[in-house]
């Protein structure tokens, strides 16, 4: 059993409702939470029976330490989702980032407006929950991830409960994933659509997130091709049979030919999964599908490399090859296990 707490505001700005408080107030206090990812994970991860803590936050200085004063007294959730308005979105926005900044173009509901201020002077605060990692799957409705949370209360609370959760961290315990949801009016997104975003944001929030990312197998005389990330990637240096993430609703093959294309500007056409390959980073986990490649019409130059967005340089390799070489993630283990079945020689 684990313990949420949502948080919604009260009307603001001339406002007669506001739907966080409108959507908070219609939360069920136990929730049964399942996996989002169960179909891609490599095991099996029982439903959670969530309890939600509600509170309607004012809007005012008081409101935006609310949750900060509690966490630093000791009360404690194992997540923290803060929910506002944003009266110029149309659809949801996941915010990532709580800037070190308030500059208030209205009063709050104290009359205190505040311009071009420092919250605390010690930097932007970012969210601790892997958020972007949530747009991997499918959502009910149309949303789009955020690092800009305003300079209203909104931000201001962000960044208290961020700045409370840092500063009681235990070095020994893992931070609870905390983060802010903008919803727009109801006339953009209804009070049961938001209900049901909610449910599908904390199921990704209790949940350790697995990503679905697809690898070319690109074979030539018995050498299979091998690419190096270059400086400006993540990973840069790691050498990786070369693909992407699979983007909700797109089938892997569509996904890696997709892929190849914007990394490259190579036309390829790909077959159905050779098997999955499993590794954890620090906040998710990879499922690593290898799917054999191949060009479509001639081979393209490999020296001309002014169309490669990614990746410096690629190598041909045999299964024989005793090079040292640095992998990335477990591509490696997709080698030992071409060398097990002799796949290059099969596949002549």
């Amino acid at each position: 059993m684990v313990r949420i707490l949502v948080t919604g505001f009260e009307p603001f700005g001339g406002h007669q409702r506001n739907i966080s408080s409108d959507l908070v107030e219609t939360l069920s206090d136990r929730i049964l939470l399942d996996d989002p990812w169960a179909d891609i994970r490599e095991y099996s991860i029982e439903s959670l029976e969530a309890i939600i803590d509600t509170r309607i936050l004012s809007v005012d200085k008081a409101g935006s330490i609310d949750v900060a004063t509690s966490i630093k007294k000791g009360q404690n959730w194992d997540a923290i989702l803060h929910i506002g308005l944003c009266e110029t979105c149309k659809i949801p926005r996941l915010e990532t980032r709580a800037q070190d900044r308030i500059d208030m173009r209205i009063p709050d509901n104290d009359g205190r407006q505040i311009s071009e201020q420092e919250i605390s002077g010690l930097g932007d605060l970012y969210a601790t929950a892997p958020v972007k990692s949530w747009m991997s799957l499918a959502w009910s409705i149309d949303c789009e991830l955020s690092s800009n949370a305003g300079t209203f209360l909104c931000n201001e609370t962000l960044y208290q409960t961020l700045s409370a959760l840092e500063n009681t961290a235990i070095s020994d315990r893992k931070v609870p994933p905390c983060f802010f949801l903008h919803l727009p009016s109801e006339e953009n997104c209804t009070l049961d659509s938001a209900n049901t975003f909610v449910r599908e944001i904390l199921q990704r929030i209790m949940f350790r997130p697995v990503l679905s990312v697809v690898g070319a197998l690109i074979i030539q005389d018995e050498h299979y091709l091998a690419a190096r990330r270059s400086p400006s990637q993540s990973h840069a240096g790691k050498w990786e049979f070369p693909g992407g993430k699979v983007e909700p609703n797109e089938h892997m093959t569509q996904a890696l030919e997709r892929e190849i294309k914007e990394e490259f500007g190579w036309h390829v056409t790909c077959e159905s999964s050779l098997g999955t390959w499993y590794h954890s980073l620090e906040q998710i986990d990879i499922a690593l599908h290898i799917l054999p490649t191949s060009f479509v019409g001639k081979v393209p130059n490999f020296e001309d490399k002014g169309r490669w967005t990614a990746h410096d340089e690629i190598k041909w390799r045999t299964l024989t090859d005793s090079t040292p070489i640095d992998w990335l993630g477990n591509d490696k283990a997709v080698v030992e296990w071409m060398k097990q079945i002799q796949y290059l020689s099969t596949t002549k």
